[in-house]
């Protein structure tokens, strides 16, 4: 028997990207899945997906900047499957600009999906994490370990969930909660073509990563992993770590100049050439 049969697991951001296809996974493991998103028909394709298999799922559309939806996700959750052995915060938006060419209510917005997002939903969900000794996850990013040019603000949401988790991780101990992250590169999901520019509008062109772009799959590997070995974090690539360490050794002499120039400024300093495309908004759920 697989060690994640039968265990009940709330996903944000569940209706695509990294959360929908963990969402897969789990359910293929025999996992009873929750998918919270604000895409309700997004969600419903994904449920509709795992009853197929024969698995059991629900479809809770909600907004995680709203502390009220994530207190009834979680909830539902309990009240239809009986508790709650796992919350996986998958929910996020990703945005890439220089800090002084960014619009102050774009910053907000992705402070409020990521963190707050983060932050409300393993607030609601952490006493029936306790009742079960379960696992709290969250995705965090590279970019909350190392900060990284025009990755500021995104970055920053990231080195605060990575902060708050980090506290959980000790106040949780004599509780038996597993608090871990996943801190992934750049991912292949939808997101990647929706990445926010200064505006808080999508890049009409996305600007190309300089590293590699790993499949979602992987992702998922080591989210899985992370659940099985209540594992504390996983690095995707995992050669990172080392790598961070490295960094600091040289004083990250190399590391500043190396991100420099991987990652310039994509917008000029007047603000008003290369603007993206102000009429397209992203869902807080289009996480990768």
């Amino acid at each position: 028997m697989h060690p994640l049969r039968d265990k009940v697991v709330l996903i944000t951001g569940g209706s695509s990207g990294i959360g929908r296809a963990t969402a897969l996974r789990l359910a293929g493991h025999g996992a009873k899945v929750v998918v919270a998103a604000r895409n309700a028909a997004a969600l419903e394709e994904v449920v509709q997906a795992i009853m197929k298999t024969g698995n059991e799922a629900l479809a809770l559309p909600a907004d995680v900047t709203d502390p009220e939806q994530c207190r009834h996700a979680v909830a539902a959750a309990v009240e239809h499957f009986g508790r709650l052995d796992i919350l996986l915060c998958s929910a996020g938006l990703s945005m890439r600009a220089y800090f002084d060419d960014s619009n102050l209510e774009a910053m907000d917005r992705v402070v409020r999906v990521n963190f707050l997002g983060t932050l409300y939903c393993t607030y609601f969900a952490l006493p029936h994490i306790k009742k079960t000794h379960g696992s709290l996850v969250a995705l965090s990013s590279l970019t909350g370990i190392r900060g990284v040019p025009s990755y500021a603000l995104y970055g920053a949401t990231k080195f605060a969930i990575e902060g708050l988790y980090d506290s959980l991780r000790l106040e949780l101990k004599r509780d038996r909660v597993n608090v871990g992250v996943i801190a992934p590169g750049f991912v292949e999901t939808p997101l990647r073509d929706n990445v926010l520019g200064p505006t808080g509008a999508p890049w009409e062109n996305p600007p190309p990563p300089p590293f590699r772009i790993w499949p979602v799959e992987k992702c998922v590997d080591n989210i899985v992993r992370l659940l099985i070995r209540r594992r504390r974090r996983i690095n995707l690539p995992w050669f990172m770590g080392p790598l961070f360490w490295l960094d600091e050794i040289v004083l990250r002499v190399i590391g500043n100049a190396i991100l420099r120039y991987a990652f310039p400024r994509l917008l000029p300093r007047d603000k008003t050439a290369g603007l993206p495309r102000p009429e397209t908004q992203v869902h807080a759920d289009e996480r990768g």
